[in-house]
């Protein structure tokens, strides 16, 4: 029982970090920005109607974009619960994916007004940069729980987590050009909301994105465990010799059902289960084989050997039944049986 290693889903790269190019482009716009407002943008009037309406539609898409943040800040939050399951949880992830790319696609419809022109280019730059992060945390994340090397992976994730820092940034630029305006036009009330996707700006960080993997790494546990043996047709147990030997009917094949326990909390893929027949007087042992397809954490499957024939006539046979450990599999004294029938 305990440990697993699966082929990633997704290919392993190290990834050109796109904060030089983001910073520079940030640099630019706030630098444009700051002169648009310094030459002719500050307190100029809009038309109230189209501003309030402007303002309106990009306070719900932030509404909407902090909802799609906080439920990515409580998947993060249970990952050890979630990483038992990679495909559940690269589901729920890319349906966070696709709410983001849809959000993305809303904003840059919005025609802002001539005044918010730029200051609407840092929003734009926002929700794509929350959209790019989500895109590329999905792999990461999926890759780095099933990784050896983490080194790769932790800066992957990093720089993920980065984007949200510098969408958070650039929210933050927008929302004061907008109040500005909004101040400037007597529409205080339609104030924005605040808007931060990553409180805690250090867990960006290489080091500390390392040390959350590793700590989520630690709570992997695996290990395959053999349950209850049941015999068709069925018979009585008797105590002989200090063992346990079941007393079937005379009949010339069984059939012998076996349960099949994942103890772990990871899937468990391609689990081979061999069953081992041989006699007192035919010590040759017939054997069969059944693999177990995937087996999900606490999973119980019942594995079916039919057709056995053993020896007849009153004679000691013993049966051998093993579910190998998958890798990495440390306690392995539940994953064998050893019994004892006869036939007649």
């Amino acid at each position: 029982m305990y440990a697993q290693t699966r082929t990633p889903r997704f290919s392993r790269r190290r990834r050109k970090s796109p904060a030089p190019a983001i910073i520079v482009a940030v640099v630019v716009l706030l630098l444009g920005c700051w002169l648009f407002n310094l030459t002719c943008g500050r307190g100029k009037k809009e038309d109230a109607s189209s501003l309030s309406e402007y303002a309106n539609r990009v306070k719900a898409m932030v509404e909407a974009s902090n909802g799609i943040g906080q439920s990515f800040a409580s998947l993060r939050a249970t990952l050890a619960d979630l990483i038992g399951d990679t495909g559940n949880l690269g589901a729920r992830l890319e349906e966070l994916e696709g709410q983001a790319l849809d959000l993305l696609g809303q904003v840059k419809a919005v025609i802002p007004p001539r005044s918010l022109e730029s200051a609407h280019y840092a929003l734009v730059i926002c929700f794509e940069q929350r959209y790019r992060a989500l895109k590329n945390y999905r792999p990461d994340i999926i890759n780095a729980v099933s990784a050896l090397e983490l080194d790769v992976y932790a800066e992957n994730i990093s720089q993920d987590m980065l984007e949200l820092v510098y969408s958070d940034g650039n929210y933050l630029f927008f929302r004061r050009a907008l109040e500005d305006l909004l101040a400037a036009n007597n529409l205080q009330d339609l104030g924005l909301p605040d808007s931060r996707w990553l409180e805690d700006w250090e867990s960006a960080s290489v080091v500390r994105v390392r040390s959350f993997l590793q700590a989520l790494k630690g709570t992997e546990v695996h290990g395959m465990a053999l349950g209850k043996v049941t015999f068709d047709p069925e018979g009585t147990v008797v105590r002989v010799d200090g063992d346990d030997v079941h007393r079937l009917p005379a009949v010339d094949e069984i059939s012998v059902a076996v349960v099949v326990e994942n103890q772990g909390n990871r899937p468990e893929s391609g689990v081979t289960v061999t069953l081992s027949l041989y006699s007192k007087i035919d010590t040759t042992p017939v054997r069969q084989e059944k693999t177990i397809d995937r087996l999900g954490p606490g999973e119980k499957v019942q594995v079916v050997f039919s057709g056995l024939r053993p020896t007849t006539g009153g004679v000691r046979n013993i049966m051998e039944i093993k579910v190998d450990p998958v890798p990495k599999e440390t306690f392995i004294d539940n994953n064998q049986k050893l019994i004892y029938f006869t036939l007649g």
